[in-house]
């Protein structure tokens, strides 16, 4: 299920520390990139544990969309609240 809308809204403010920096980047995939994919068209549905582990993944989000140098990327975000979202993970989509 693709939502229509994003619950954090239009322009999210991203929580970056040292620890998800490090973890995305060991994916080959740099901070700019993840902000990057949601200036443009992007994908948002609800984490696939979201329903069986709710307290866990409940406010976990899958997001997928491509830079603006067309590299196409896969990435789990945690919601925050209000337009706050914190990147977990992320990957280069290769088909």
């Amino acid at each position: 299920m693709t939502l229509k809308f994003a619950p954090w809204g239009e322009e999210p403010t991203f929580d970056w520390d040292d620890e998800n920096e490090d973890h995305i980047w060991r994916h080959h995939i740099s901070v700019f990139e993840i902000e990057e994919c949601f200036e443009g068209e992007h994908k948002i549905r609800p984490h696939k544990k979201s329903t069986s582990e709710p307290e866990k993944y409940g406010d976990r989000y899958e997001v997928s969309g491509s830079t603006a140098g067309g590299r196409k990327l896969w990435m789990v975000i945690q919601y925050l609240g209000g337009n706050l979202i914190r990147p977990i993970t992320a990957r280069v989509i290769v088909k």
